[in-house]
């Protein structure tokens, strides 16, 4: 949001007041447009029943660390039906950190409170389909499973360093032996 108001000429000492008013409005104005998400939305094949195969393991801990503020990111999931199996309140989001590894932290932080646990890069596992995600996790202190959904191949998400690529989250038995692979269970895991 700073960026695009320095690229649109906002003088230097008002950028940040804007910014703040802009981010403070926008889980509001994006909740106004719920039934175009549900409408033009689209869930990842697999995603729902992964995410229930997550939350049943014990050892697992289902959240999310994202780019987008934590109300949109609320917003956005609880209209896909994908918040049911996610614990939330341990997530990462923008809205805490605008540099996206520093979010990874920030999830382990909530969630060893939350958990009574440590959680570091042996048991933190970042599931994405982007660059971005890939080195989200990578610089923030997690493993990394990439999800080839389309967007982006293979071949780039091996290249950029994930440490598995799935062609999808359809075999959600395969995904928790993944999961369990990247990580050394010493507590419960993320």
């Amino acid at each position: 949001m700073r960026e695009l108001l320095r690229v649109n000429a906002v003088e230097p000492g008002q950028v940040e007041e804007f910014a703040q008013r802009i981010v403070a409005r926008m889980p509001a104005q994006l909740d106004r447009h719920r039934d175009d998400i549900v409408r033009t939305g689209q869930v990842m094949p697999g995603a729902p029943a992964a995410l229930a195969a997550v939350a049943r393991n014990p050892e697992t801990v289902p959240t999310v660390v994202t780019g987008n503020l934590q109300g949109s990111a609320e917003i956005k999931l609880k209209a896909l039906g994908l918040d049911k199996h996610l614990d939330l309140a341990s997530g990462g989001y923008a809205s805490d950190d605008a540099h996206r590894p520093a979010l990874v932290r920030v999830a382990q932080q909530r969630a060893g409170t939350r958990y009574n646990c440590d959680f570091t890069r042996d048991t933190t596992v970042i599931i994405g389909d982007s660059l971005e995600d890939i080195r989200t996790g990578r610089e923030g202190g997690a493993g990394v499973i990439a999800v080839a959904s389309g967007t982006t191949s293979p071949q780039e998400l091996a290249a950029a360093g994930a440490h598995h690529v799935l062609s999808d989250l359809t075999d959600t038995q395969h995904l928790l032996t993944v999961i369990e692979s990247c990580t050394m269970y010493t507590g419960r895991p993320q």
